[in-house]
């Protein structure tokens, strides 16, 4: 068995105030209505008025259209959807956002992926978001992606942001940015180096890297297709990504002499040439009536407190009022209840008894009565909670991680086997998720399973993902390999 993780939050259709620093004003106190905007591929969340989120929301389905026109001949089977958070300026945006950034994607978590920014849908916003739906749209192909490929094939996508709405796209226009980087001298990766990168390192050898990854992908795509097609079937099959690239190109294996010396000439060469460029006809994107649903003025603040920790400091106390407000709005809620149990360094078991209570069809708080029931003497409550969280929250996959972990850690592997595997299905873009069904896998003695999807894990770990959790994930990996190796 392997140690107990931490339950994973659930990302749902969540739904006087505190400022946080900027000017936010709650709709209970007079600010603009929040309202959920859905399409079928996207949740928007979001205090833009009525047009603008409906604009909004067709640029987003028409983005994703062109993205999948672009990768695919024949569309993959339909994915997950994404939530989007969208601040109806950056005053607002800025609080919940790391310095310097226009957008941000969050997919470590076993919910939907979320998008967060703010409404005004500039140049570079349209680009991340281009890059990130790429990565939620090629999750599901690949059971090993290493990180040139994944980074490589998002970055080529980027170029689809400013192409208007045309019926066709050009594919493989470069991003401006990143191929003035890349014909900068020095700034191009020794594709011996990028094959083996891992996410680590600088600021700067990581822009180099993702130049060089969309170089490298380009450079595959239009000079050596038939290969490349070969490397991205044996990848998808699950052939680690060192075995696949020797097989589909042996004069570039790493052993071959000189071969990756060469290729890196040929890199040279190439990215001061013309770049090529292909035509694609877009699918048609999804043009109906969104739905529209208001959000509480409670749950507008459990998107903020969901963010909380992503942005800058912003102090105990500004955290202390948004609880109170929040708690002011609807006493019982299930977030703002945990969060004043870990401010106040209080039992948290009376507090989710009572966010229970109140929201008996809320599977937050479901979870929270789960991770306060704790010992050996509550096991059966827990894993009653866990349940009823899965039950309610059908299709997240935090929930069914959680109950999973729980089957676990309690010795029933096999009972836990159907639910990990159900969570990795729904969210393989997710290290914890992946991880779990790693565990599962590896406690009933299936190492050589288990192993594969640990490093798919790792894979899917995002640059700035920790290295702390990184070792974590080595580590545990590195014990199945010994499992798995024969003894002598």
């Amino acid at each position: 068995m392997t140690p107990r993780a931490a339950a994973l939050a659930l990302s749902l259709s969540l739904a006087g105030c505190a400022t946080a620093g900027g000017p936010f004003v709650c709709p209970a106190h007079g600010g603009p209505p929040w309202r959920d905007v859905a399409s079928p591929h996207f949740l928007l969340r979001t205090d833009l008025g009525d047009d603008a989120a409906a604009a909004l929301l067709a640029r987003l389905e028409r983005l994703r259209a062109a993205v999948l026109s672009a990768l695919f001949d024949d569309a993959p089977a339909a994915e997950g959807g994404v939530e989007v958070v969208a601040f109806r300026s950056d005053a607002e945006y800025r609080p919940f956002a790391p310095p310097g950034v226009a957008a941000y994607y969050l997919r470590s978590a076993g919910g939907p992926p979320r998008i967060v920014l703010s409404g005004e849908l500039l140049t570079d916003q349209r680009a991340m978001l281009a890059h990130e739906l790429t990565h939620h749209l090629v999750a599901a192909v690949f059971q090993r992606q290493p990180r040139w490929l994944a980074e490589g094939l998002a970055t080529q996508m980027e170029s689809l942001a400013d192409q208007g709405e045309g019926a066709e796209v050009a594919v493989g226009a470069p991003p401006p940015a990143r191929l003035a980087r890349v014909r900068q001298s020095g700034h191009q990766v020794p594709v011996r180096e990028l094959l083996a990168w891992d996410g680590t390192g600088g600021i700067e050898r990581a822009l180099d890297a993702y130049a060089t990854s969309w170089l490298l992908t380009h450079f595959l795509a239009y000079r050596h297709p038939a290969p490349f097609a070969d490397l991205q079937r044996r990848l998808a099959g699950g052939e680690p990504p060192d075995a696949a690239w020797a097989a589909a190109f042996p004069a570039w294996a790493p052993a071959a002499p000189n071969g990756l010396e060469g290729l890196d000439a040929s890199l040279a060469t190439y990215a001061q040439a013309e770049v090529q460029t292909r035509f694609r006809e877009v699918r048609s994107a999804w043009r109906g009536a969104p739905s529209v649903r208001p959000i509480p003025p409670a749950e507008v603040h459990a998107i903020r407190l969901s963010l909380w920790a992503i942005g800058p400091d912003k102090g105990a106390a500004a955290l202390r009022a948004e609880v109170a407000e929040t708690l002011a709005e609807d006493p019982g809620h299930p977030l703002a209840l945990q969060q004043l149990a870990a401010l106040d360094r209080t039992d948290p078991l009376p507090l989710a008894r009572a966010a229970v209570a109140a929201h008996l069809a809320d599977a937050r708080a479901w979870t929270f009565l789960a991770t306060a029931l704790r010992g050996p003497g509550a096991a059966a409550e827990r894993e009653a909670a866990y349940r009823r969280a899965a039950e309610l929250a059908e299709g997240n996959a935090a929930a069914l991680h959680n109950l999973a972990v729980e089957l676990l850690d309690q010795g029933r592997s096999g009972e836990a086997l159907p639910v990990a595997r159900r969570a990795a299905s729904l969210a393989p873009w997710s290290p914890p998720v992946l991880d779990g069904f790693a565990a599962v896998l590896a406690d009933l003695g299936r190492c050589r399973e288990a192993i594969p999807v640990e490093q798919r894990a790792i894979d899917v770990l995002p640059e700035r993902g920790g290295d702390a959790a990184r070792a974590a994930l080595a580590a545990r990996l590195a014990r199945w390999e010994a499992q798995c190796r024969p003894r002598p």
